[in-house]
């Protein structure tokens, strides 16, 4: 394949992947809506080559029957490749000329998946859903690129339960739906990246998802069509992330929080402070340093996909200011730059240090005016 026509198939997967059907070529693919016969014969050949990659071997048996016979050629190569790689296809149904009584068809319903707003330690919640011809697997959990995942499990239930499940998830507030594959890719992203595999359960939902499904995963990029530069000043601004419903927060590990309280106490109590402007510095000093420290470990890896999930969920819920932070902290994490430098997570451990630094402080008034 030239390398046109490789940049032909990746931009065609692209839109695909985007649910885009401006082009007849990715309606196909899409959905059917447009029948492969309407399609030129270079962009047939084009969307031939993407539904291979894709698996789509229903979208090539439909091809195979094509009034073009190079589109019709195409197809049956592209089938045969697949079968050749060990892709299951599924038999083409066989006409009859007997009436029998058969089972009656049941519909599947596409699979559904939720992902969340990342924790105060940068795992993201999951739902995945998968239904077949009896009932369906869901896959619940935490995860993010540390551990993997946290407290994921897994349950057999029927249609009608699978339901309710999907339509609480979407009442809550922090749960946003996405394309299945969109999910899927960041899911299996968390898992791959933590090292320690795929939750138990985690295959018994799979398979009952479609091969074209499950590689749209795996080939596409949902973050293809973000910024791939760094937008300082939307960096600069994360104030859509921090207030609000949506608010994402940031915690300090115990770690690290622990000695930087002590810290932050020894400035405020100080009696060598000339002044309380001396007391303001040292205490910016050790908010700098805690939040350095807490990013010079996994805890960077671990935040550059939170922001990441970020990313795709404001950007499907249309929150344009916080999708556009959400990008500038996942890159300035990715470029290595210090977590002070980075006003989201210096502003959060601000407040962690000083909600506790106060607390502490009152408990020691009160203590005293009791004491007296």
């Amino acid at each position: 394949m030239s390398k046109p026509q490789l940049e032909a198939v990746l931009s065609l997967l692209t839109s695909v992947e985007a649910g885009d059907k401006s082009s007849p070529a990715s309606a196909w693919l899409v959905d059917g809506s447009v029948p492969v016969d309407a399609i030129d014969e270079n962009q047939a050949m084009v969307a031939i080559e993407a539904a291979r990659r894709m698996g789509l071997d229903g979208r090539l048996r439909e091809a195979t029957s094509a009034k073009l016979k190079p589109v019709r050629k195409a197809a049956s190569r592209a089938l045969h490749v697949l079968r050749s790689t060990g892709h299951q296809i599924a038999p083409a149904p066989k006409a009859s000329g007997q009436w029998t009584m058969g089972e009656e068809a049941r519909e599947v319903p596409a699979p559904v998946g939720l992902i969340g707003l990342p924790q105060a330690d940068g795992y993201f919640p999951f739902i995945m859903l998968a239904y077949s011809k009896d009932g369906a697997c869901v896959c619940a959990g935490v995860a993010g690129a540390g551990q993997g995942f946290q407290d994921s499990d897994h349950a057999h239930v029927g249609r009608s339960k699978a339901r309710q499940v999907i339509a609480n998830a979407r009442r809550d507030h922090n749960l946003v739906e996405v394309p299945f594959h969109v999910a899927l890719h960041l899911v299996e992203r968390a898992f791959t990246e933590g090292g320690k595999g795929e939750p138990h359960g985690w295959g018994h939902m799979l398979s009952s998802v479609e091969e074209g499904v499950k590689n749209s995963a795996r080939l596409l990029d949902p973050l293809a069509q973000q910024p791939a530069s760094l937008d300082s000043s939307a960096l600069q601004r994360p104030e859509a992330l921090l207030e609000g419903t949506h608010r994402v927060v940031f915690s300090l590990d115990d770690s690290i929080s622990g000695p930087a309280i002590d810290a932050v106490m020894g400035a405020l109590t100080s009696k060598l402070a000339l002044d309380d402007d001396e007391k303001r510095r040292r205490v910016a000093d050790e908010v700098v340093a805690a939040v350095n420290a807490a990013f010079d470990g996994i805890a960077r890896k671990n935040w550059v996909l939170a922001m990441d999930v970020l990313s795709v969920i404001t950007e499907v819920a249309g929150r344009t200011e916080a999708q556009k932070a959400a990008r500038a902290i996942s890159l300035a994490l990715t470029a290595g730059r210090p977590g002070a430098d980075i006003p989201f997570f210096r502003i959060w451990t601000e407040r962690q240090l000083a909600a506790v630094s106060e607390m502490i402080l009152s408990v020691r008034a009160d203590k005293e005016g009791a004491g007296q």
